[in-house]
């Protein structure tokens, strides 16, 4: 790199350290023109358009850097993960193998690989490649828990055995990571006593990790967004945002079926299913920016957001999802679960868009909640007195969301779902103005891409063993049980 180049990269670096993304994008973009040939500021350029949602330019960007240095392995596991955001998994398989024919003996790509099998379906595939990389790297977790996931008979026995004892030993971040695996694993097994130890022991660890959840900063924020949008709120603004229907927001807790009924939907030829977008949260707490830097964060904006900006949201958004979505489709679906703290943004710059509320069963729903492994700001899944208290503001939220809304918002009850799946899925397209097409039936025989907890169950028909499953563990579900029967003894 030349040293005029070297000098616009190390300032492009320390401007992206600093938040200042525009300024990082122009300085990486000067890095460029001064070393066409170097693979670096190809790749800033690329960790900025991708935060921008800008993921097509930023595969544009990656190439280039492969093309300046084609043995650059980290290149490679850029590329295939940024492709494999945008659901394009071919040619994400293609770019982890030439990061792997580089350097064999390479984590990163490895682990991406495995993966990738995953989000397509296909487990032996998997399998096979978590035990590959088991192979070169025995103590690696996110390898373990992959190969607990996908694992039967023998091999899941023998994978049971390996994750007991790497949890003696592991730390609180790789005790958690696979602990909830290694429950899921022996729930499998019929091993239930032991399951929920593991859970236990394993949301334990996360909270240590994390942190405990702060139960009065959450009550005061779903009372302040109940009295910012209020019926007044939405009154003195009507006709503002785009009245475009193209968007469709699918929202709820997460593990209440928003998966299956994305992935319902977009079975049919006329619907998109985008996948979890952060494109609203980008939105909302972009909304300073907008009012020229104003201190104020989001939603304390809102009330000062004029026409022009909420025109612009709107258009913003509808232009997000023409970048990841078919130009033919009549419905574009962001299946983001907790959108449904933004959803005043929508009704106010989207008010032609629909929602649909996902619900489930509070015993099974929180069940599965506990027992997933979340990101680390979702400190309140760690507890079930928290996850109780959790789903009782929420409740009350989406109460308020459904006055504002009325008829735009529709709820999609799980267990609705599993016991008629055609006279629902009838339901949701009729609601979406789209005609009957069967293939909505054969959701599970869809070769798109998931890459959510749930992508194992979608790839089989409708089954119902899921539905009362809390009562195999009734005996550790107290929170839950009071709060889904209130004053029951």
């Amino acid at each position: 790199m030349s040293e005029a180049g070297r000098e616009l990269y190390e300032a492009a670096v320390a401007c992206e350290r600093a938040g200042d993304m525009a300024g990082a994008f122009e300085a990486f973009r000067g890095a460029a023109k001064a070393d066409e040939n170097v693979a670096a500021p190809y790749v800033g350029l690329a960790r900025i358009l991708t935060r921008n949602h800008q993921r097509i330019d930023a595969i544009a960007c990656l190439r280039r850097a492969s093309a300046c240095e084609p043995r650059n392995v980290s290149v490679w596991n850029a590329l295939g993960q940024t492709l494999a955001s945008e659901g394009r998994l071919e040619e994400a398989e293609q770019a982890y193998r030439r990061a792997l024919g580089l350097q064999p003996e390479a984590l990163v790509p490895a682990l991406r690989l495995a993966q990738l099998y995953e989000d397509k379906g296909d487990r032996r595939a998997a399998k096979e490649a978590y035990e590959r990389l088991l192979r070169r790297h025995a103590d690696e977790a996110e390898g373990l828990v992959g190969l607990l996931a996908v694992a039967e008979g023998a091999s899941l026995a023998s994978a049971i055995e390996s994750a007991r004892r790497r949890i003696a030993e592991a730390d609180e971040r790789d005790a958690a990571l696979i602990g909830y695996a290694l429950g899921k694993a022996l729930a499998r097994s019929g091993e239930h006593e032991a399951a929920f130890a593991a859970w236990r022991a394993a949301n334990q660890a996360r909270q240590r990790q994390a942190g405990l959840f702060d139960r009065n900063g959450f009550d005061r924020r779903i009372d302040r967004l109940i009295e910012l949008f209020s019926s007044e709120f939405f009154a003195a603004r009507e006709g503002w945002g785009t009245a475009s229907e193209r968007p469709v927001f699918i929202v709820g807790l997460p593990r209440s079926g928003t998966t299956l009924t994305e992935q319902v939907l977009a079975s049919h030829p006329l619907i998109h299913g985008a996948g979890e977008l952060d494109v609203l949260t980008d939105m909302a707490t972009g909304t300073p920016d907008r009012l020229g830097g104003n201190e104020l964060s989001w939603p304390e904006t809102a009330p000062h957001l004029l026409r022009e900006h909420v025109d612009a949201i709107g258009a913003d958004y509808l232009q997000r999802l023409a970048s990841v979505s078919d130009p033919g489709a009549a419905h574009v679906v962001d299946k983001q679960p907790l959108n449904f703290w933004h959803l005043g943004l929508v009704a106010l710059a989207l008010p032609g868009a629909r929602i649909i509320h996902c619900t489930r069963d509070v015993r099974d729903n929180g069940l599965s909640i506990y027992v997933e492994n979340f990101a680390l700001d979702q400190r309140w899944a760690t507890d079930l007195d928290d996850i109780a208290h959790y789903w009782r503001g929420y409740r009350r939220l989406m109460g308020h969301w459904q006055e504002a809304l009325g008829p735009r918002m529709v709820e999609a009850r799980y267990e609705d779902m599993i016991d008629g799946l055609e006279p629902q899925s009838r339901a949701l397209l009729d609601f979406l103005d789209v005609e009957w097409d069967e293939r909505v039936l054969s959701f599970h025989n869809s070769k798109r891409a998931v890459q959510t907890p749930s992508r194992w169950q979608v790839r089989r028909p409708i089954y119902a063993s899921s539905q009362g499953r809390w009562r195999r563990y009734a005996a550790n579900l107290q929170p839950l049980i009071d709060v889904a029967e209130p004053g029951k003894e």
